[in-house]
């Protein structure tokens, strides 16, 4: 069975997507408005990630967090400075039913 290859979307401001930018990731989002833009991206089916600012998750409406925390496929990864590598941990092991840290 071939498996299906999904796009990384990154979701931020300028600086936060520059780098992202070169690093070759094409879609790269710096929208006026964080919940339709992430309410949109959690519907595209060809998306398998979405990077966006922790701050930015923050600011958005509960419906949104609670889509993003619930979302699998896509998951949302949120990236700070402060970032907390246990709720990466989570989302992983929520993604592909594995605790890959053992």
């Amino acid at each position: 069975m071939e498996e299906e290859k999904k796009d990384i979307a990154v979701v931020g401001t300028e600086k936060f997507t520059l780098g992202f930018r070169l690093a070759g990731i094409q879609k790269t989002y710096t929208p006026e408005n964080i919940d339709e833009k992430l309410e949109e991206l959690l519907e595209d089916s060809e998306l398998g990630i979405i990077i966006t600012e922790e701050s930015l998750i923050q600011e958005t409406r509960k419906q949104t967090r609670q889509k993003i925390e619930a979302s699998v496929d896509p998951v949302v990864i949120g990236l700070s400075e402060e970032a907390e590598s246990q709720r990466l941990q989570e989302k992983i092991k929520t993604a592909i039913g594995a605790d890959i840290t053992k």
